[in-house]
């Protein structure tokens, strides 16, 4: 009776309980809910001392404790070399350059048109009263103008002739004068108005008129100059900027300080420079930096407890968690002091770009970007609160922390990296544009931020990659990047490997392919499940003869040995592909994968020969291999990958159709044997895991047309024409043999099983 295989998810499943558990499996255990160990208890309060002690020693006493006009009691020498700046001399020199600095005014554009428009209004109203004599009142009313009575009463006495030729005359003295320059912030105007009466072109009138027209003209004139405060005090910030500092070196040994002699700027700037002033212990601030780092330690651990168990458990994890994070403070504080810097929120927050940022990188590659982003978060806002409340440092170092782990938490190739470095560069270089801006720095500063920001990007991408370099090994995680290395086929053990076994080498390079495919498609680690396709059958070097891809058509060396004798090959040859790999570092995620790789399968041809095709619970223990199952994505995809490939080698006529019930039935098997019991695979995934391997199979399996030959390369001896018509053929089968007897069938075996 033929059997007809239908796809996996067209079985009728009678019920959605797991399968049973056999009696030789080992119960499942419930996973424990963490709890506070000793050993994480003591390194969280170890991280807060440490964090606590780099966030308080610039609040720590020191030797001197002077103030400006004192007398020194003591003698001080300068403990080491080094270049202060005299304030004193700097600012001379920039009072100085500010006080060459004119002031700046703007032009009036209107202020001549309106005094001209006033002077026609008085002589307009006098002329054509609105009331049968002109009014002082209405007159000032329609001008503007605080005119007097003497002054209405002897323009109105004037004839006709004397009153145009006043008018003219008025005109053209605020014509003049105006074009002067009258400022608001002088005394410019009243000089001006007194001048009035001494001009010669008053002479053009008579003696009776000449009062009242400068008198008129004194009070239409108005400033024609308004100062720009704006202006100037920007001129001026140019020109103290352009002022360079004036630097000062002492050197190590020399006396900064005599006994009774009188502190000045010159003595305090050399003993801050040398960090020897601030002698009183700020306690309460200390205290509160203290609470304040015990209080996040405490915040971070309950976040990893509660979002990150997995994390929370490992020791070793929260170790280098502690270890970078440490790092990254004490990386600011050395850096401020080796490089001898002020500290000022604009040089802290360079550091910040490099230390915190490349920490944080770090982190999001080796342990989480969600644990990363609330690390530098933090970070950034406590040291920006400590450190004299510097909102710069806040800024740069959140801003350039966040661009950094975004770029390097998808990192896949060698690429990835120099595009987290332009990401990481140009977040540094926009942040100092932008705060620039706000803090109204000048445009030399601006652009010494900017290169200072982009310096700062490239510097904490190296520490990124050296960090990861130095840390991934030590500390057991495995990261692309050192996956990319282990897919090289130039790499040692591989070159190994070929050389060794040529067919199994062949036989992991087609598992590699399938599996990578299936682990894109479910969104599972394609590279890993590549790097441990590759490295899987390690173990098969040591006795390659015992594997039928590495036999080359000869003699089966399992045809001379017992069934138990060859499960037992099979199964070490795992086992020794795992201390091959321990040996030559392999990361840890890729040896639990090869581990799992064969679950707890069973060698079906070997128990059926052993048994005789009579089912033997007593014996099944013995011909399976020791497991673990599958316990991630990845491990599944590698073992129906490894199984689907090996057993591809003998599907005769390889059919669509057939390839695609060749796949299901593979599938259906290893599910239906519990190998996928325990790892996170959806029958979603395994329909999806299903139609990839049909489509490549269906691919690399094709037939092939053959080619015509010449009539004389057609010709063939009747002794070989003779036995090609008596061979016998070979029965058609699309399934790995199983219970098949004879040592000619068992040639036929799949890859891995002999």
């Amino acid at each position: 009776m033929k059997m007809r295989w239908r796809l996996p998810f067209e079985l009728q499943i009678s019920s959605t309980n797991p399968r049973p558990r056999r009696a030789s499996e080992p119960r499942g255990k419930l996973t424990p809910a963490p709890r506070i160990s000793p050993l994480r208890l003591v390194l969280a309060l170890a991280t807060a001392a440490i964090l606590s002690l780099l966030l308080c020693i610039h609040l720590l006493p020191n030797r001197v404790n002077v103030e400006l006009e004192m007398v020194s009691h003591q003698d001080v020498t300068a403990p080491r070399t080094a270049r202060y700046e005299d304030t004193e001399a700097t600012l001379r020199l920039r009072e100085d350059a500010i006080s060459q600095i004119d002031k700046r005014y703007q032009l009036i554009p209107d202020a001549s048109r309106n005094a001209q428009e006033a002077i026609r209004t008085v002589f307009e109203a006098i002329a054509t009263p609105v009331r049968d004599h002109p009014e002082l009142e209405d007159i000032r009313r329609q001008s503007g103008l605080s005119l007097t009575q003497p002054t209405l009463d002897a323009l109105s006495a004037a004839s006709p002739e004397l009153f145009q030729k006043a008018q003219k005359v008025a005109t053209n003295l605020v014509i003049r004068t105006m074009e002067g320059t009258l400022r608001d912030d002088t005394n410019d105007l009243t000089i001006a108005r007194r001048g009035l009466v001494a001009d010669p072109i008053l002479l053009d009138l008579p003696e009776n008129l000449r009062a009242p027209v400068a008198a008129l003209c004194s009070e239409s004139l108005t400033e024609n100059r308004h100062y720009d405060a704006r202006s100037t005090q920007r001129a001026r910030d140019e020109a103290e900027a352009q002022v360079p500092r004036q630097t000062r070196r002492i050197a190590a040994g020399e006396l900064v300080l005599r006994n009774g002699e009188k502190v000045t700027q010159a003595h305090l700037d050399a003993l801050t420079a040398l960090g020897l002033r601030n002698a009183t212990l700020d306690a309460l601030s200390i205290l509160v930096i203290v609470l304040m780092v015990n209080l996040i330690v405490a915040f971070v651990t309950v976040y990893l407890k509660v979002f990150h168990r997995d994390l929370y458990r490992n020791t070793k994890r929260l170790f280098l968690l502690a270890i970078l994070t440490v790092v990254s403070v004490m990386g600011i504080k050395l850096g401020s002091t080796l490089l001898g810097l002020p500290f000022t929120g604009v040089n802290l927050s360079y550091l910040g770009m490099m230390c915190v940022a490349s920490a944080g990188m770090v982190i999001a590659l080796l342990i989480s970007p969600s644990v990363a982003t609330l690390v530098v978060a933090l970070l950034a806002v406590t040291s920006g609160v400590v450190l004299n409340n510097e909102l710069r440092f806040t800024v740069f170092t959140l801003g350039s922390s966040l661009a950094g782990i975004v770029s390097v938490a998808s990192m896949r190739n060698r690429g990835d990296v120099f595009r987290a470095g332009a990401a990481v560069c140009g977040a540094n270089a926009i942040l100092s544009l932008l705060v620039a801006q706000m803090e109204h720095d000048l445009p030399r500063e601006i652009l010494t931020g900017v290169l200072m920001g982009i310096g700062s990007g490239l510097v904490a991408l190296a520490l990124f990659y050296l960090g990861v370099w130095c840390l991934e090994r030590p500390f057991g995680i495995t990261t692309h990047l050192r996956l990319l290395e282990l897919s090289d086929p130039a790499t040692p053990i591989l070159q190994d490997f070929r050389m060794a076994v040529p067919g199994t080498y062949a036989h992991s390079l087609m598992v590699g392919n399938l599996a990578h495919a299936a682990a894109e498609a479910i969104e599972a680690d394609a590279m890993l499940v590549r790097v441990a396709a590759y490295y899987h059958d390690l173990g098969k070097m040591n006795r390659p003869e015992f594997f039928i891809e590495n036999q080359s058509n000869a003699e089966n060396v399992h045809d001379r040995i017992s069934p138990s004798l060859s499960a037992l090959v099979l199964v070490n040859h795992v086992k020794e592909g795992l201390e091959i790999a321990e040996r030559v570092g392999l990361p840890p995620k890729v040896r639990e994968v090869i581990s799992q790789h064969h679950g707890t399968t069973l060698m079906k041809f070997f128990y059926h020969q052993a048994t005789g095709g009579v089912p033997d619970a007593t014996l099944e223990s013995q011909f399976r291999y020791p497991g673990p199952k599958p316990q991630s994505k990845e491990a599944a995809i590698l073992m129906l990958a490894d199984g689907v490939e090996a057993a591809s080698r003998v599907l005769d006529k390889p059919s669509p159709q057939r390839v695609t019930e060749f796949v299901a039935r593979m599938i259906e098997d290893k599910r239906a044997d519990g190998q996928l019991d325990e790892c996170p695979l959806t029958l979603r995934d395994l329909k999806v895991i299903q139609d990839v391997f049909t489509r490549t199979l269906c691919a690399t399996l094709h037939a092939r047309i053959e080619y015509p030959k010449d009539a004389k390369d057609t010709k063939e001896s009747p002794n070989e024409s003779s036995k090609d018509r008596d061979r016998p053929s070979e029965p058609a089968s699309d399934s790995p043999p199983a219970v098949e007897s004879g040592r000619r069938r068992r040639t036929k075996t799949p890859l891995g099983m002999p």
